[in-house]
Protein backbone atom coordinates (compact mmCIF):
# COMPACT_ATOMS: atom_id res chain seq x y z
CA UNK A 1 0.00 0.00 0.00
CA UNK A 2 1.27 3.62 -0.77
CA UNK A 3 0.49 6.57 1.26
CA UNK A 4 0.61 9.98 -0.55
CA UNK A 5 0.20 13.66 0.09
CA UNK A 6 -1.96 15.87 -2.63
CA UNK A 7 -0.97 19.25 -1.74
CA UNK A 8 -3.07 22.08 -2.38
CA UNK A 9 -1.87 25.58 -3.67
CA UNK A 10 -2.63 28.96 -4.10
CA UNK A 11 -2.12 31.35 -7.46
CA UNK A 12 0.66 33.98 -6.29
CA UNK A 13 -0.94 36.51 -9.12
CA UNK A 14 -3.24 35.49 -12.31
CA UNK A 15 -3.72 37.12 -15.44
CA UNK A 16 -6.19 35.96 -17.91
CA UNK A 17 -4.42 36.72 -21.21
CA UNK A 18 -6.50 35.98 -23.87
CA UNK A 19 -9.32 33.66 -25.00
CA UNK A 20 -7.76 31.22 -27.61
CA UNK A 21 -9.26 29.63 -30.51
CA UNK A 22 -10.11 26.36 -28.91
CA UNK A 23 -12.33 27.85 -26.44
CA UNK A 24 -10.01 28.03 -23.57
CA UNK A 25 -7.51 31.09 -22.61
CA UNK A 26 -3.94 31.69 -22.08
CA UNK A 27 -2.90 32.60 -18.91
CA UNK A 28 0.34 33.64 -16.44
CA UNK A 29 0.13 32.96 -13.06
CA UNK A 30 2.88 31.57 -10.32
CA UNK A 31 1.70 28.11 -8.60
CA UNK A 32 2.71 28.10 -5.08
CA UNK A 33 1.98 24.50 -3.72
CA UNK A 34 1.24 24.56 0.21
CA UNK A 35 1.63 22.01 3.06
CA UNK A 36 -2.60 21.55 3.11
CA UNK A 37 -2.69 18.67 1.45
CA UNK A 38 -5.10 15.79 1.05
CA UNK A 39 -3.87 11.86 1.57
CA UNK A 40 -4.56 9.42 -0.75
CA UNK A 41 -4.30 5.44 -0.02
CA UNK A 42 -3.45 3.40 -2.60
CA UNK A 43 -2.85 -0.53 -2.68
CA UNK A 44 -3.10 -2.45 -6.18
CA UNK A 45 -5.82 -5.44 -6.41
CA UNK A 46 -6.07 -8.97 -8.08
CA UNK A 47 -8.63 -7.87 -10.78
CA UNK A 48 -8.82 -5.05 -13.28
CA UNK A 49 -11.11 -2.97 -11.10
CA UNK A 50 -10.97 0.58 -10.16
CA UNK A 51 -12.69 1.48 -6.81
CA UNK A 52 -12.07 5.14 -5.00
CA UNK A 53 -13.47 5.58 -1.51
CA UNK A 54 -13.77 9.50 -0.14
CA UNK A 55 -13.84 10.68 3.24
CA UNK A 56 -14.22 14.19 4.37
CA UNK A 57 -16.30 15.69 1.84
CA UNK A 58 -19.81 13.94 1.00
CA UNK A 59 -20.27 15.62 -2.79
CA UNK A 60 -17.63 13.58 -4.36
CA UNK A 61 -18.16 10.24 -6.09
CA UNK A 62 -16.33 7.39 -6.82
CA UNK A 63 -17.63 7.05 -10.26
CA UNK A 64 -15.93 7.48 -13.65
CA UNK A 65 -16.28 11.16 -13.52
CA UNK A 66 -14.13 11.22 -10.29
CA UNK A 67 -10.81 12.50 -11.39
CA UNK A 68 -8.85 9.78 -9.23
CA UNK A 69 -10.43 7.36 -11.45
CA UNK A 70 -9.81 9.59 -14.23
CA UNK A 71 -6.19 9.35 -13.54
CA UNK A 72 -5.84 5.42 -12.97
CA UNK A 73 -7.58 4.54 -16.38
CA UNK A 74 -5.59 7.20 -17.81
CA UNK A 75 -2.44 5.34 -17.04
CA UNK A 76 -3.58 2.41 -17.93
CA UNK A 77 -5.04 3.01 -21.37
CA UNK A 78 -2.02 4.55 -22.31
CA UNK A 79 0.20 1.88 -20.54
CA UNK A 80 -1.44 -1.13 -21.57
CA UNK A 81 -1.66 -2.24 -17.63
CA UNK A 82 -4.69 -3.79 -16.52
CA UNK A 83 -4.09 -4.33 -12.97
CA UNK A 84 -6.41 -2.61 -10.45
CA UNK A 85 -6.34 -0.22 -7.99
CA UNK A 86 -8.17 0.48 -4.56
CA UNK A 87 -8.10 4.16 -3.82
CA UNK A 88 -8.86 5.96 -0.24
CA UNK A 89 -8.99 9.74 -0.74
CA UNK A 90 -9.23 11.60 2.79
CA UNK A 91 -10.23 14.99 1.67
CA UNK A 92 -9.07 17.89 3.66
CA UNK A 93 -8.85 20.56 0.68
CA UNK A 94 -12.36 22.17 -0.10
CA UNK A 95 -13.35 21.65 -3.49
CA UNK A 96 -14.47 24.18 -5.62
CA UNK A 97 -12.39 26.71 -4.32
CA UNK A 98 -9.51 27.49 -6.13
CA UNK A 99 -6.88 25.43 -4.62
CA UNK A 100 -6.48 22.83 -6.86
CA UNK A 101 -7.43 19.72 -5.37
CA UNK A 102 -8.90 17.53 -7.42
CA UNK A 103 -5.69 18.18 -9.87
CA UNK A 104 -3.51 17.28 -6.88
CA UNK A 105 -5.28 13.80 -6.08
CA UNK A 106 -5.31 13.15 -9.75
CA UNK A 107 -1.74 13.99 -10.24
CA UNK A 108 -0.68 11.66 -6.97
CA UNK A 109 -2.84 9.22 -8.04
CA UNK A 110 -0.92 8.94 -11.98
CA UNK A 111 2.30 9.13 -10.07
CA UNK A 112 1.11 6.76 -7.54
CA UNK A 113 0.00 3.78 -9.20
CA UNK A 114 2.73 3.85 -11.72
CA UNK A 115 4.97 3.11 -8.69
CA UNK A 116 2.43 0.30 -7.70
CA UNK A 117 2.21 -1.39 -10.82
CA UNK A 118 5.86 -1.04 -11.55
CA UNK A 119 5.35 0.64 -14.49
CA UNK A 120 7.64 3.76 -16.02
CA UNK A 121 5.41 5.67 -18.66
CA UNK A 122 8.40 8.43 -18.74
CA UNK A 123 7.92 12.22 -17.62
CA UNK A 124 6.94 13.35 -21.28
CA UNK A 125 3.62 10.78 -21.17
CA UNK A 126 2.68 11.34 -17.47
CA UNK A 127 2.57 15.36 -18.43
CA UNK A 128 0.39 14.92 -21.12
CA UNK A 129 -1.69 12.21 -19.22
CA UNK A 130 -1.92 15.01 -16.40
CA UNK A 131 -2.84 17.92 -18.91
CA UNK A 132 -5.29 15.83 -20.81
CA UNK A 133 -6.99 15.74 -17.14
CA UNK A 134 -7.17 18.89 -16.04
CA UNK A 135 -5.15 22.04 -16.86
CA UNK A 136 -3.19 22.60 -13.75
CA UNK A 137 -2.85 18.87 -13.36
CA UNK A 138 1.06 18.94 -14.40
CA UNK A 139 2.17 21.49 -12.12
CA UNK A 140 1.87 19.05 -9.01
CA UNK A 141 3.88 16.64 -11.30
CA UNK A 142 6.85 18.64 -10.59
CA UNK A 143 8.36 21.42 -8.40
CA UNK A 144 6.57 23.63 -5.73
CA UNK A 145 6.77 26.94 -6.85
CA UNK A 146 6.58 27.24 -11.29
CA UNK A 147 5.69 29.83 -13.45
CA UNK A 148 2.48 28.82 -15.27
CA UNK A 149 1.52 30.05 -18.89
CA UNK A 150 -0.63 28.48 -21.85
CA UNK A 151 -3.62 26.90 -20.14
CA UNK A 152 -1.74 26.64 -17.24
CA UNK A 153 -0.02 23.44 -18.33
CA UNK A 154 3.50 25.33 -19.58
CA UNK A 155 5.55 25.14 -16.33
CA UNK A 156 9.09 26.67 -15.28
CA UNK A 157 10.11 25.48 -12.46
CA UNK A 158 10.94 28.40 -9.87
CA UNK A 159 14.26 28.12 -7.25
CA UNK A 160 12.94 30.30 -4.41
CA UNK A 161 12.27 30.16 -0.33
CA UNK A 162 9.09 31.39 0.43
CA UNK A 163 9.12 32.39 4.32
CA UNK A 164 5.41 33.28 4.89
CA UNK A 165 2.70 31.84 7.02
CA UNK A 166 -0.29 31.72 4.99
CA UNK A 167 -3.87 32.06 6.06
CA UNK A 168 -6.68 30.33 3.81
CA UNK A 169 -10.58 31.54 4.27
CA UNK A 170 -13.01 30.62 2.64
CA UNK A 171 -16.73 31.41 2.79
CA UNK A 172 -18.45 28.58 1.47
CA UNK A 173 -19.13 30.05 -1.80
CA UNK A 174 -19.02 28.08 -5.04
CA UNK A 175 -17.47 29.98 -7.97
CA UNK A 176 -18.06 28.07 -11.46
CA UNK A 177 -15.01 28.80 -13.79
CA UNK A 178 -16.33 28.58 -16.89
CA UNK A 179 -18.58 31.66 -15.83
CA UNK A 180 -15.46 33.40 -14.17
CA UNK A 181 -13.47 33.52 -17.31
CA UNK A 182 -16.51 34.59 -19.33
CA UNK A 183 -16.91 37.36 -16.89
CA UNK A 184 -13.39 38.52 -18.00
CA UNK A 185 -14.13 38.53 -21.14
CA UNK A 186 -10.89 38.53 -22.41
CA UNK A 187 -11.20 39.15 -25.90
CA UNK A 188 -8.66 41.59 -27.03
CA UNK A 189 -5.84 40.11 -25.05
CA UNK A 190 -3.47 41.93 -22.43
CA UNK A 191 0.64 41.75 -21.70
CA UNK A 192 1.83 39.41 -19.57
CA UNK A 193 3.77 40.93 -16.74
CA UNK A 194 7.22 39.12 -15.39
CA UNK A 195 5.88 37.30 -12.39
CA UNK A 196 9.23 36.31 -11.33
CA UNK A 197 10.68 39.52 -10.89
CA UNK A 198 8.10 41.42 -9.17
CA UNK A 199 7.43 37.98 -6.44
CA UNK A 200 11.42 38.34 -6.06
CA UNK A 201 11.00 42.10 -5.31
CA UNK A 202 8.30 41.04 -2.84
CA UNK A 203 10.06 38.94 -1.10
CA UNK A 204 12.38 42.12 0.24
CA UNK A 205 9.66 44.23 0.08
CA UNK A 206 6.23 42.33 0.36
CA UNK A 207 3.80 45.71 0.25
CA UNK A 208 5.16 45.88 -3.11
CA UNK A 209 3.14 42.07 -4.23
CA UNK A 210 -0.27 44.50 -3.16
CA UNK A 211 -0.07 46.82 -6.02
CA UNK A 212 1.52 44.73 -8.93
CA UNK A 213 0.26 41.27 -7.95
CA UNK A 214 -2.95 40.71 -9.25
CA UNK A 215 -6.18 38.02 -9.84
CA UNK A 216 -7.81 38.98 -13.14
CA UNK A 217 -10.60 37.39 -11.86
CA UNK A 218 -11.39 39.47 -9.02
CA UNK A 219 -13.46 42.22 -10.15
CA UNK A 220 -16.19 40.66 -11.98
CA UNK A 221 -15.85 38.01 -8.98
CA UNK A 222 -16.12 40.69 -6.03
CA UNK A 223 -19.00 42.47 -8.47
CA UNK A 224 -21.17 38.87 -8.16
CA UNK A 225 -19.84 37.90 -5.02
CA UNK A 226 -19.26 41.64 -2.55
CA UNK A 227 -18.31 39.05 0.84
CA UNK A 228 -15.08 38.06 -1.30
CA UNK A 229 -13.93 41.57 -1.57
CA UNK A 230 -14.88 42.23 2.21
CA UNK A 231 -12.63 39.42 3.30
CA UNK A 232 -9.90 40.11 1.23
CA UNK A 233 -10.52 43.81 3.08
CA UNK A 234 -10.63 41.91 6.29
CA UNK A 235 -7.54 40.23 6.17
CA UNK A 236 -5.21 43.02 5.22
CA UNK A 237 -7.18 44.49 8.50
CA UNK A 238 -5.89 41.28 10.25
CA UNK A 239 -2.12 42.57 9.31
CA UNK A 240 -1.47 40.43 6.10
CA UNK A 241 1.24 41.50 4.71
CA UNK A 242 -0.15 40.78 0.84
CA UNK A 243 -3.68 38.94 0.72
CA UNK A 244 -5.33 37.71 -2.83
CA UNK A 245 -7.88 35.47 -4.32
CA UNK A 246 -6.46 32.45 -5.79
CA UNK A 247 -7.49 30.89 -8.99
CA UNK A 248 -11.28 31.87 -9.72
CA UNK A 249 -12.21 31.73 -6.35
CA UNK A 250 -13.79 31.56 -3.92
CA UNK A 251 -10.48 31.27 -1.32
CA UNK A 252 -9.19 34.14 -0.17
CA UNK A 253 -5.23 34.00 1.07
CA UNK A 254 -3.02 36.33 3.22
CA UNK A 255 0.74 36.09 3.91
CA UNK A 256 1.96 36.97 7.12
CA UNK A 257 5.44 37.42 8.64
CA UNK A 258 5.06 34.55 11.44
CA UNK A 259 2.52 31.87 11.88
CA UNK A 260 1.15 33.44 14.89
CA UNK A 261 0.87 36.29 13.46
CA UNK A 262 -1.94 34.39 10.84
CA UNK A 263 -2.97 32.14 13.63
CA UNK A 264 -4.32 35.50 15.33
CA UNK A 265 -5.91 36.77 12.41
CA UNK A 266 -7.68 33.49 11.94
CA UNK A 267 -10.28 34.43 14.80
CA UNK A 268 -11.41 37.80 12.75
CA UNK A 269 -13.31 35.35 10.14
CA UNK A 270 -15.90 33.29 12.12
CA UNK A 271 -18.28 31.02 10.41
CA UNK A 272 -15.26 30.83 7.17
CA UNK A 273 -13.62 27.56 6.63
CA UNK A 274 -9.60 28.01 7.34
CA UNK A 275 -6.20 26.76 7.58
CA UNK A 276 -3.08 28.35 8.36
CA UNK A 277 -0.41 26.97 6.63
CA UNK A 278 2.86 27.36 5.00
CA UNK A 279 4.39 27.35 1.10
CA UNK A 280 5.00 23.45 0.48
CA UNK A 281 9.44 22.80 0.76
CA UNK A 282 11.59 22.35 -2.34
CA UNK A 283 11.82 19.16 -3.15
CA UNK A 284 15.67 18.02 -3.39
Amino acid sequence: MLELRAPAKINLGLEVIRRRPDGYHDINTIFAAVDLHDTIFLKSRPDNAIDCRVEGNDSLTSDRNNLCVRAAEALRNATGCRRGLDIALHKRIPMGAGLGGGSSDAAAVLKGAATLWGIDPGDRVLHELAAGIGSDVPFFLGAPLAIAVSRGEELRALDMNLPHAILLINPGIHVATPWAYGAVNRGSGRSASDLTTILQRGLVSPDLLAGQLVNDFEPAVFAEYPLLRMLKERLYEAGALFALMSGSGSTMFGLFQRMEDALHAATNFPGCWHAVTRFAARRE
